[in-house]
């Protein structure tokens, strides 16, 4: 059976404790999201793969290293959703950002 994963809560945690195990957890997902894709890609494409993000309302925001690596990764946009979809994070839409 398939693991589905939600994006982070937005209500506010009741103790310290409680916030920092919410905040780690979220760097764990974004963490192992972001390897999930990275690894989706064809070798040559990696470099130009810089971080993502998926946001509570489904929208994965992949983020590329320089322009010329966001046109490139443009074409990869079904694939990773796909990937993240088989990852256990339901995708919706996939944009392509410059890190800045």
């Amino acid at each position: 059976m398939r693991t589905i994963r939600t994006p982070p809560r937005k209500s506010r945690p009741e103790n310290p404790e409680a916030a920092l195990g919410d905040l780690s957890e979220q760097a764990r997902n974004q963490v192992a999201l972001a390897d999930l894709l990275r690894e989706s890609l064809q070798p040559g494409l990696r470099e130009g793969f810089a971080g993502s993000d998926l946001d509570p309302g489904g929208t994965l925001t992949v983020f590329a290293a320089a322009p010329e690596w966001a046109a490139r990764l443009r074409f990869e946009a079904g694939n990773m959703e796909q990937a993240a979809g088989r990852g256990g994070w339901p995708v919706r839409r996939v944009r392509i950002r410059l890190a800045l």
